[in-house]
């Protein structure tokens, strides 16, 4: 590995021969010099970043390995300066996938440009350029190190993560090599690597910051399982931000049939765009437009840039279909996926993954041979997005003889490159033979195995999933202590099914010793004070049914109303319960607030039981309730509506 030698020098001193020696000229600055002198800052708003990394050191870079071997890297970052927290630790893992080998130069023309597209050491890369020169960054890109982790919180980091921003989902790995030209000049990757016809003298090939071996690299295939020894180095991150509290469980067990259609966002510092790889402030050249600005869309689509026709598509797709004149829905549908296929074709052809996988399903609305939707189905997971391998992998599991090892070797890939719904179905597929047979050994190894990285990953499908089997004992070895641990790492999750039933079986001493205290920690969890779900109204029946815990009606009571109060289920119980003072404190006042937002939302009986409450002490209030609910057709309303002096037959007309 070549690490800057004389090209940093060259920067500082003028060693050797080149641009880099030339006496900077009284020129005005460039856009991207004006907007580095002003600072490089985050877009409000903003989600990913996608920072260049060819300016790490050695030691940073084996830092940087380290970490991704050993969990999740976490860094600080903030548009204009990158740092790696070795000390901090996120669970999970990654997995490499190949893809389409894509070979680019970047030419970084000015400081701007250097700064925001290399965040480590750019700026001291940029500190000698001259009006001529440029940076030229010649990559080879083979494949994808991706997580299946789409969120993650600051509660959920250890160690030492102080300034914490952002965690690693993903690296895309290759080759690189850094070289000085000058800012008219085109070069080819071989060029800048110093193999081409085109490269300069031996003493300059010297002085690339380079790792890898492009000849290795270009022997790579997408069907690699993992990168070849000299074309492994990470290329270019992709940063998720992370939240200020606990990420929210997701829904990771059943995909939409089909996903909603999703923009690319412009990962790049106020004030500039994507275009041809970088982040430039060069508002002429053909660049990413902003996911919301349909005029921009279209006229940068139209200048070449395929991310944009992939924006410009999704608008389109989005915007409500209004029939007017002769036009049927039918034919205004067909006209805009007819259009649809037009723009996201040109994305796809673009190296644009997404749109690959949109335009399957466009394909598919427009009726066209089932091969030309593998076709683009297959040019998406090539290109390393895993929905479409996914997808693609459905077709050949389908049907009376389905393709095995094709379907799940497309499984395989979906999940390796991140896809949480393809680690799923790659599971199921070891473990759920289609036509009920039972699964072989070996497939349930498998399966298992795919489970168990799944869950390592912090997928709470996963980690279920493997609590289950260990505890019913009919694919795996019966083992309550194992599925107790699943439970419990499920749970940490956010599965607040897996609480319960870790709670449970912590209680009845299964799988491990009693422990009531444990037992009501995890209670907590199944019920926590915010974020409450079904389970809430689960464990509240069993303390007040008193079957499997001690009968308990406070505690019932409690879980009941942190239901209510985050998900409003639930309600008209607690309601209930304060009205009548069932194992709680009886309180007419609280009761009725319930009651009345309840009815609110359209609660017939909440009304109803408000409006009883009212009749003594507001009757013309208690009135208009029974009023309101005989307009809308209910018996008891209109009977009691009646009582009170009302006439029905005026209120149903």
């Amino acid at each position: 590995m070549f690490v800057l030698s004389c090209a940093t020098l060259l920067l500082a001193s003028g060693c050797g021969a080149g641009t880099l020696g030339k006496a900077v000229r009284p020129t005005s600055p460039t856009a991207g010099e004006a907007l580095q002198a002003a600072e490089l800052t985050c877009r409000e708003g903003a989600t990913d970043a996608q920072p260049l990394i060819v300016d790490m050191s050695s030691s940073e870079r084996v830092d940087l390995e380290v970490a991704m071997k050993e969990g999740l890297a976490v860094v600080a970052y903030d548009c204009k300066s990158m740092r790696l927290l070795p000390a901090c630790r996120l669970p999970g893992a990654y997995k490499f996938a190949g893809v389409s080998r894509k070979e680019e130069v970047i030419k970084l023309v000015d400081k701007g440009e250097v700064a925001a597209n290399l965040p480590l050491n750019g700026v001291k890369l940029a500190g000698g350029l001259d009006r001529d020169a440029a940076l030229d960054l010649a990559l080879v890109l083979v494949g994808k190190q991706s997580t299946t982790l789409d969120a993650a919180g600051q509660p959920e980091l250890s160690g030492r993560c102080e300034g914490a921003t952002h965690f690693v989902r993903s690296a895309s790995v290759g080759a690189f090599a850094v070289g000085v030209g000058t800012r008219g000049e085109a070069r080819l990757v071989a060029d800048v690597f110093g193999y081409g016809a085109n490269a300069r003298s031996a003493s300059e090939r010297q002085s690339l910051n380079k790792d890898g071996d492009l000849g290795e690299c270009r022997g790579a295939s997408p069907d690699d399982v993992k990168p070849p020894a000299q074309c492994r180095s990470a290329v270019r991150l992709e940063l998720v931000p992370l939240t200020a509290a606990a990420s929210p469980p997701a829904d990771d067990t059943r995909p939409p049939a089909e996903p909603p259609p999703v923009p690319l966002a412009v990962a790049c510092p106020v004030g500039m765009a994507m275009a041809a790889g970088k982040c430039t402030a060069d508002a002429a050249a053909p660049h990413l437009c902003a996911a919301d600005d349909e005029r921009a869309c279209e006229t940068q689509c139209q200048k070449g840039s395929a991310g944009s026709c992939h924006n410009l598509a999704v608008l389109l797709q989005n915007r409500r279909l209004e029939v007017a004149g002769d036009a049927s829905l039918v034919q205004l549908a067909r006209q805009r996926d007819e259009e649809l296929h037009q723009l996201f074709t040109r994305a796809c052809d673009g190296g644009v993954a997404e749109s690959c996988d949109r335009l399957g399903y466009v394909a598919m609305a427009l009726k066209a041979p089932r091969a030309e939707v593998q076709k683009v189905w297959q040019r998406g997971c090539d290109l390393g997005h895993g929905p479409a391998c996914r997808v693609l992998a459905g077709d050949f599991l389908a049907g009376a003889a389905p393709d095995l090892a094709r379907g799940r070797g497309l499984l395989d890939r979906a999940c390796k490159l991140g896809d949480a719904f393809g680690c799923g179905s790659l599971a199921d597929s070891y473990l759920k033979p289609r036509g009920g047979a039972a699964p072989a050994p070996d497939e349930i190894a498998r399966g298992v195995a795919v489970l168990k990285e799944a869950c390592a990953s912090r997928r709470r499908y996963a980690c279920r999933e493997v609590a289950n089997l260990h505890i019913d004992g009919k694919l795996v070895p019966k083992d309550e202590a194992v599925g107790l641990e699943y439970h419990e790492k499920s749970c940490a999750t956010g599965n607040t099914l897996s609480c319960l039933d870790a709670g449970l079986m912590v209680f009845a001493g299964r799988g491990t010793a009693k422990d009531a205290a444990r037992a009501e920690a995890l209670f907590e969890r199944t019920c926590p004070t915010t974020g409450a779900g079904s389970t809430c109204g689960t464990l509240a029946r069993m303390f007040r049914e008193g079957a499997q815990v001690p009968k308990d009606g406070a505690r019932a009571a409690t879980y009941m109303e942190r239901m209510c109060n985050a998900s409003g289920n639930g309600c008209l119980e607690v309601a209930d319960m304060y009205l009548t003072g069932k194992d709680v404190a009886k309180d007419r006042d609280r009761a009725l607030k319930l009651y009345e937002d309840l009815c609110q939302k359209g609660n017939n009986t909440a009304c109803l039981r408000l409006a009883d409450e009212l009749r003594s002490s507001d009757k013309a209030r208690a009135r208009d309730l029974y009023g309101a609910q005989c307009k809308g057709g209910l018996v008891e309303g209109c009977e009691k509506f009646k009582k009170l002096g009302g006439d029905p037959a005026a209120v149903k007309r």
